[in-house]
């Protein structure tokens, strides 16, 4: 006997109008791209919910590869997989950016934002995201972070999509030693 999900007319009309405005936002002449992929990654978290859950292809191999890597070079490790696992939940569908930037994933992953940072630049040595920096008018510095996954380890890109992404990403500079570990 099939299982079949009822869904009510609100949760009908809110999948629906997420899906348009999506579009909409993506179509849109001008926006900044910044502005459309965090809008776009709160439209497809706040639908996802009602799905239950999204796709999100993560090579199993990589990603064995970036845990083993945390744990045995973090200096500290558990905050390190706490970070890794909320770029994840963070990640923007379309722009393979983590969005939210360093404050929004120090409180997903119940750390401080420094520790983001310090994990982020550890990731980011060897090739698993890309930090990118935006200039902030009227503020000094190097500009914001924006983090990006590398398309090799996580992305939510489909066929074509995922295959053009993955050849402008290089592939991590991770290596798994026979017999290493703790």
């Amino acid at each position: 006997m099939p299982v079949y999900w009822l869904r009510t007319r609100d949760d009908r009309l809110r999948q629906d109008q997420g899906q348009r405005l999506r579009q909409l936002v993506l179509e849109f002449p001008g926006l900044p791209e910044q502005a459309v992929g965090e809008i776009v990654a709160t439209i497809d978290r706040e639908t996802a919910s009602a799905n239950g859950w999204t796709f999100l292809m993560i090579g199993p191999r990589e990603n064995e590869l970036v845990v083993r890597w945390l744990l045995d070079h973090s200096s500290r490790p558990m905050v390190a997989m706490r970070v890794w696992t909320a770029c994840f939940v963070l990640l923007n569908r379309v722009s393979q950016e983590i969005v939210g930037g360093r404050d929004e994933i120090a409180a997903r992953a119940s750390v401080t934002p420094d520790d983001v940072s310090r994990v982020m630049g550890e990731l980011e040595g060897v090739g698993v995201i890309e930090r990118r920096r935006e200039r902030v008018p009227g503020v000094r510095g190097p500009g914001a972070a924006r983090y990006f996954m590398n398309a090799w380890v996580g992305t939510c890109l489909p066929g074509a999509q995922r295959d053009a992404q993955q050849a402008k990403d290089p592939p991590p500079l991770l290596s798994l030693v026979e017999g290493g570990g703790r």
